[in-house]
């Protein structure tokens, strides 16, 4: 069965941060609504071990990668390699944008052979 969200129904707090994310516990991807208000950014970094698809939903700003600064406005869409630099800076309108990845799988601790 289908689950439907409507992003543009998400409320205005938090201000920044993750608005949304998938909750279905049986799903393979995951997917988060992230808001940055006017101005804010999120550093560059190095991506994680998934392939990541951005949608620009609201706002505009810029993505910062090592091959220099990007524009983003409503509607577009990115492809993040794994292992890749990103960072985000808002615009005066602050920034909205969809992730979308293959779920990482959790953390587990494991024994090692011989210890109690």
């Amino acid at each position: 069965m289908p689950i439907l969200t409507n992003t543009a129904e998400q409320p205005d707090e938090p201000r920044r941060g993750p608005v949304w994310s998938i909750a279905e516990p049986e799903r393979e991807l995951d997917s988060n609504l992230i808001r940055l208000p006017a101005g804010d950014s999120i550093p560059s970094h190095l991506g994680a071990e998934v392939d990541t698809l951005i949608h620009v939903v609201r706002g505009g700003g810029t993505l910062l990668t090592e091959e220099g600064e990007t524009s983003l406005r409503p509607g577009d869409v990115a492809l993040l390699p794994r292992h890749t630099v990103r960072g985000f800076r808002a615009g005066e309108d602050g920034l909205e944008y969809l992730t979308v990845h293959r779920r990482r799988q959790g953390l587990r601790i494991q024994s090692r052979p011989g210890s109690t």
